[in-house]
């Protein structure tokens, strides 16, 4: 291929899109399942259909990763943290943009704005319909601190349609999956199994793999290898998987170009 990306999450799932659109023949490999609604779990108790932990066989799709003073919690599957993630989309105010390190480096505010502008879009963000009691709490709290001006819903990729009605594709003129309509279960972060959570499976990857992109879930990436120059295929790296659901060990390899590491922060980083 002329592009392989590790990891199916917010950055795989970008780069598998934009690379796809420019004519690149992609391969996107995921460690994680294919999951359909229907496949996260009704309680948190189903321990195996929930975590991902391969030495008990438990393939779910969330990963908690214990450190000594930080408990991690991330995605795995196609779609990765956004299998996950609280929807919860927010512009970083002004200040942001102008503190910290990287203050003066660029005017972040404005080289950002059209990427912002095309994520929220793409994610179809819109501002929460519902508050609920805490919401509530926390706009009393707002006015009794004299700011009641800055609360405000959160703008979250959701679908408010009618409650578990289901539409033709609302955001991309009908290109892309029909959708059904949030009936405000709360379980965002554990799997939406009604089909009107945003994860990037509904967009990004979505138009990736109508593109042409082609994505190995189950797969997980062992080695990298660099090849001696002048491959007849142009291939640039061999990269070594497995596939962490199966009993045996055994190893698959694919020969690409170039290799995007995009395997979430913990694994990447």
């Amino acid at each position: 291929c002329d592009y392989l990306v590790i990891g199916s999450g917010f950055g795989g799932s970008v780069s598998a899109l934009r690379l796809s659109e420019k004519g690149y023949r992609v391969v996107v490999l995921e460690k994680g399942k294919r999951l359909r609604s229907k496949d996260f779990p009704k309680s948190n108790w189903n321990l195996r259909k929930w975590l991902w932990v391969p030495l008990f066989r438990f393939f779910g799709f969330f990963r908690i990763t214990l450190f000594r003073h930080l408990t991690v919690l991330s995605g795995v599957g196609v779609g990765g943290g956004s299998l996950v993630y609280a929807n919860v989309l927010q512009i970083p105010p002004q200040e942001f943009f102008r503190s910290g390190s990287w203050a003066g480096l660029a005017d972040w505010e404005q080289e950002l704005y059209g990427h912002y502008e095309t994520a929220l879009k793409m994610l179809g963000a819109t501002p929460n319909r519902r508050l609920e009691a805490g919401d509530r709490v926390l706009e009393k709290l707002a006015g009794d601190a004299g700011k009641a001006d800055r609360f405000r819903p959160t703008t979250v990729a959701v679908f408010f349609g009618e409650p578990d009605v289901t539409v033709p594709d609302p955001y991309f003129d009908g290109m892309g999956p029909a959708r059904a309509g949030c009936n405000f279960c709360g379980g965002c972060m554990v799997g939406c199994r009604y089909n009107a959570k945003n994860t990037t499976v509904k967009n990004y990857l979505y138009f990736a793999e109508k593109w042409g992109a082609e994505i190995r879930a189950e797969c997980e990436m062992t080695d990298i290898r660099p090849l001696p120059a002048g491959q007849a295929d142009g291939a640039r790296y061999e990269v070594i998987y497995r596939r962490p659901t199966a009993l045996h060990r055994g190893t698959q390899r694919v020969r690409a170009r170039n290799v995007q590491i995009s395997a979430g922060a913990i694994g990447t980083l």
